[in-house]
C-alpha cells in the first residue's frame, strides 16, 4: 500500500528527470553541450537527443543561418588623405561552432568583434584608393566592387582563424563626405563633366567637318559630271540641229533662209527695240520692204 501511495510521485519524478535529460535540435541549429562549463560534444543532427540532467550538462544553442548586420558609420582616410564616412553591411554565419563558442560565446559579442575587424581592415584597404575610385562620373572608374571583394578575402580568413566565423559578404552600405570636402568633390565632378562635354563637342565638330568635306567633294563631282553631260548633250543637240538645218536647206533653200531670218528677228527685236537699218538690208528681205520698193 505504501508503494502504491508513492507511485504517482515516482512517475512525476521520472517525467521531470526525462525532461531534464532530453532536448531537441532544429535543422538550422548547432548545439554545444558543456559539462560544468567545459565543452564536451557538438550536436548538429536535427531531432531528439539526450544529456545528463541539470547542472551537470548544459545546452548552448547557435543559429547556423546567415546573419546580416550593418557596421556603425566611421570616418576614415583615403589614399589621397581625403576623409570619408562609410558604413558596411556584413553577411556571416557560424563556420566552426566549437571555435565560435570558445572565442566569442554569443551572437552579440560576435557582431561586435566582426564590426571592429571590418573597420580596422577597411582603414588599411582604403589607403590604396583615392577619392576618384570611390565617386566618379565614369562608372568604369569606380572601384567599390574591388574594395568589397578584397574586404571579404581578408576578413574571412581572419574571422575563420580567430572566431570560427565565415564572412560571406562585405558591402558598402553608405558613403558620405564631411562638409569640409563636399564642395571640393562637387567641383571635381563638375570639372570632369565639362571635360567630357568638351571632348564630345570636339569629336562632334571633327565628324561634322569630315561629313561637310565629303558632301562638298561629292557635290563638286556631281556638278562636274552634270556639266560634262550638259556639254555632251549640247554638242549632240547642235550636231543634230546642223543636220536638220542642212537637210532643210537642201530641200528648200529659200524656206531655210526664211526660218533663219525669223530666228534672227526673235534675237534682235524685243518689245522696246529700235533699229535703224537701210531698206536695202538683207535683214528685211522677207518682210516685204524691198518688194514694195520694186513695185513702186
Amino acid at each position: 500500500m505504501k508503494f502504491v501511495r508513492f507511485w504517482p510521485l515516482l512517475i512525476l519524478f521520472m517525467a521531470i528527470l526525462f525532461g531534464l535529460c532530453c532536448y531537441t535540435v532544429k535543422n538550422y541549429e548547432v548545439v554545444i553541450i558543456t559539462q560544468f562549463g567545459k565543452p564536451v560534444r557538438t550536436v548538429q543532427d536535427a531531432g531528439l537527443h539526450f544529456k545528463l540532467p541539470g547542472i551537470i550538462e548544459q545546452i548552448n544553442r547557435f543559429d547556423r543561418r546567415v546573419d546580416v548586420f550593418e557596421t556603425a558609420p566611421t570616418q576614415l582616410l583615403l589614399g589621397d588623405k581625403k576623409p570619408i564616412i562609410i558604413s558596411c553591411f556584413v553577411a556571416w554565419t557560424v563556420d566552426t561552432p566549437l571555435a565560435f563558442f570558445q572565442s566569442v560565446g554569443d551572437v552579440q559579442n560576435a557582431v561586435q568583434k566582426i564590426s571592429d575587424m571590418v573597420n580596422s581592415r577597411l582603414s588599411i584597404v582604403l589607403g590604396d584608393y583615392t577619392d576618384e575610385d570611390i565617386i566618379n562620373t565614369e562608372p568604369d572608374k569606380v572601384k567599390l566592387s574591388e574594395i568589397e571583394a578584397h574586404m571579404v578575402k581578408v576578413t574571412n580568413q581572419q574571422a575563420r582563424e580567430r572566431y570560427g566565423i565565415h564572412i560571406l559578404k562585405v558591402g558598402v552600405q553608405r558613403l558620405a563626405y564631411p562638409l569640409a570636402v563636399v564642395e571640393a568633390v562637387y567641383d571635381r565632378m563638375k570639372s570632369e563633366r565639362r571635360k567630357e562635354a568638351d571632348k564630345i563637342k570636339a569629336e562632334g565638330a571633327e565628324v561634322a567637318g569630315r561629313l561637310i568635306a565629303k558632301a562638298d567633294k561629292e557635290a563638286r563631282e556631281i556638278k562636274a559630271e552634270a556639266d560634262k553631260q550638259a556639254l555632251v548633250l549640247a554638242g549632240e543637240g547642235e550636231r543634230e540641229a546642223m543636220r536638220i538645218y542642212t537637210e532643210a536647206y537642201g530641200q528648200d533653200p529659200e524656206f531655210y533662209e526664211f526660218l533663219q531670218s525669223l530666228d534672227t528677228y526673235s534675237e534682235i527685236l524685243g518689245k522696246e527695240t529700235t533699229l535703224i537699218l537701210s531698206s536695202e538690208s538683207e535683214l528685211f528681205k522677207f518682210l516685204g520692204l524691198n518688194r514694195d520698193k520694186e513695185n513702186q
